[in-house]
């Protein structure tokens, strides 16, 4: 697997609405295409790339409680977006996912159909969230535990 780039952030927040003006309104981002995610949030561009994610905290968990885990346990791995996160845009996630296979380690990984983005999460030892994109997969040699969206 090669690192390509920073891809972008996400920031959990109890004030959506503010926070989005705050980026929009300062900053100049706009708000774009979001993928059919089960959090509520907004993706904020600059051009043509989303930089940043804001996540409403505690709407991906269905008590309507916040969702971000400190120093949580890499074995509890469940759909980002909830918790602030790095991503980094990645090449051959299928070569990082096998490795992960032969070593035993935890990660969570879905395919986002409607961009035909395969992500893959991981922990690091401080419990901070790995986000690893990679936007040409090779979907023959993928199998995601979850595929979001339509074809």
């Amino acid at each position: 697997m090669k690192i390509r780039k920073l891809d972008h952030i996400s920031i959990s927040t109890d004030c959506l609405e503010e926070t989005k003006r705050f980026y929009c309104d300062l900053l100049g981002m706009e708000e774009g295409f979001r993928p059919q995610l089960k959090t509520t949030g907004y993706w904020l561009y600059a051009g043509e790339d989303a930089l940043i994610h804001l996540v409403e905290r505690g709407s991906g968990d269905p008590d309507g409680e916040s969702t971000t885990r400190e120093k949580a346990d890499t074995n509890d791995i469940i759909e980002s977006g909830m918790d602030d996160h790095i991503a980094m845009s990645v090449e051959d996630s299928s070569g990082l996912v096998q490795y992960m296979k032969d070593n035993d380690v935890a990660y969570w990984d879905r395919l986002l159909a409607d961009r035909g983005l395969y992500q893959v999460f991981i922990r690091d030892p401080n419990g901070v969230i790995l986000e690893l994109n990679d936007y040409a997969p090779a979907l023959d040699k993928i199998d995601p535990m979850v595929v979001q969206g339509k074809n």
